[in-house]
């Protein structure tokens, strides 16, 4: 993947994802702990964005950061309807603010916007590469000729493009993903445990998912995560939400799965493909 910190530290493919986080008080220390864990098994990149908790989840990530900074790689995101070219650098620095830090690692327009136009946003996110205020930038759910044409408005490269991806949606497999193949973006796969992980799963996919993770005991939370990142799927990193520690070490366990041909043969049975494209959607 290639992904480092400004240390220098490796970025392993599983982060951490932080939606609904930071916006309860009862819930800060488990939070909080469960990221600090995170970062002592690698997983050091961490994903929050302006909106989620009105700014709740950069606050805490920020607190959660506090003395290895430089040893952890921040994304973050800019709301679509905020991201004018002026815009994307305002929120970008109240999110800096939030965050406690002078820069993100990676900084993403949150969604196709219907109130700017993309020449503003990609603009607004050049400038903030081109002020040290991110040290990458990119998208997030944009489907495949939507990132083509982004990719055309800026002389940087789109680092990555996050989108909804796993076991029970499918939808980057028609285009998106053939295409971030060939053009050195990498996917960041949000939501890779929803619908999976879950006591109301259909029999057969529950039966699916229980036998590869009997073979590689391990949980099938760690093998949702390690199908999301096989081989097929080309560049990918993936951000589960891990709010309490027990999740983070389920998460963690995917490292070291290497699905076989024929548990992904399996799953693929239980799990099958969309065969439609991710759709356009815009905030």
């Amino acid at each position: 993947m290639g992904w480092t910190t400004v240390s220098g530290k490796s970025v392993p493919p599983i982060g951490q994802g932080t939606w609904k986080m930071g916006a309860s008080a009862d819930a800060r220390q488990d939070e909080l702990s469960a990221l600090k864990k995170g970062f002592d098994l690698g997983l050091v990149l961490v994903d929050t964005a302006e909106m989620y908790a009105d700014g709740g989840s950069e606050r805490l990530v920020g607190e959660a950061v506090s003395g290895q900074r430089d040893h952890v790689f921040i994304t973050t995101k800019v709301w679509p309807q905020n991201a004018s070219r002026a815009g994307t650098i305002a929120h970008l620095e109240a999110s800096l603010k939030r965050l406690g830090t002078d820069y993100v690692d990676l900084y993403l327009l949150h969604w196709p916007s219907k109130t700017h136009p993309l020449e503003e946003s990609m603009a607004g996110l050049t400038d903030a590469l081109e002020r040290g205020l991110a040290r990458y930038i990119g998208v997030s759910n944009f489907p495949a000729d939507l990132l083509e044409e982004a990719e055309r408005l800026t002389d940087h490269r789109i680092f990555a493009n996050q989108v909804s991806y796993s076991l029970m949606a499918r939808e980057p497999e028609v285009a998106l993903i053939p295409y971030a193949k060939t053009h050195r973006v990498t996917l960041m796969a949000y939501s890779p445990l929803s619908g999976v992980v879950d006591p109301a799963l259909d029999g057969s996919r529950q039966d699916a998912l229980c036998n590869v993770a009997s073979r590689h005991d391990v949980s099938t939370t760690a093998v949702a995560l390690a199908w999301v990142l096989r081989s097929e799927s080309g560049p990918m990193v993936t951000i589960p939400k891990a709010s309490r520690v027990e999740h983070v070490t389920h998460n963690a366990q995917a490292l070291r799965v290497r699905l076989t041909d024929d548990d992904v043969e399996l799953l693929d049975r239980a799990f099958p493909s969309a065969g439609r494209d991710i759709a356009l959607e815009r905030l």
